[in-house]
């Protein structure tokens, strides 16, 4: 039996499925971090360099340029700010107005898929993404606060 009314949950709706869609956008960069590890040794193998990166090496070494720091930064820095980005458009959902909540989430989400495109152009690119993406996390939080503290 859920916690909430009918009429609640259906007001969340729209919040619901902005957070499927969001762990959607986490698993697919998860998925292309782990992919590109496995395409550069593949191609390292192919190329028949003298002593190629191990997979040991692309992981977790010094091999970290190129591909392999693009596919890190962009599901790391995806992964560093879900806990505050989750967190913060929930907390606006629940007490200001889940709508608009959803709305948010859905910017924050298209502005992170330039992530891995802004990464390689370097600063000051990075922070059109990142700063739009620290913009609704601040709004949510000063939002919800404010509105309670209204109270």
């Amino acid at each position: 039996m859920a916690v909430l009314a009918e009429a609640q949950l259906v007001e969340l709706g729209p919040l619901v499925y902005a957070t499927i869609a969001y762990f959607l956008l986490f698993y697919t960069f998860m998925m292309f971090q782990s992919f590109t590890k496995f395409y550069l040794l593949v191609t390292a193998k192919r190329n028949k360099e003298e002593k190629g990166p191990s997979l040991r090496e692309l992981k977790y070494g010094s091999n970290k340029k190129g591909l392999n720091l693009l596919s890190d930064r962009t599901f790391l820095n995806l992964f560093e700010q879900s806990v505050p980005f989750l967190s913060s458009v929930w907390l606006y959902g629940l007490v200001c107005d889940a709508g608009f909540a959803a709305t948010l989430a859905y910017f924050y989400m298209a502005v992170r898929l330039t992530y891995p495109f802004v990464f390689r152009l370097g600063p000051p690119f990075i922070f059109f993404c990142t700063g739009p993406n620290y913009v609704v996390i601040a709004y949510c939080l000063f939002s919800a606060g404010f509105k309670i503290a209204a109270l």
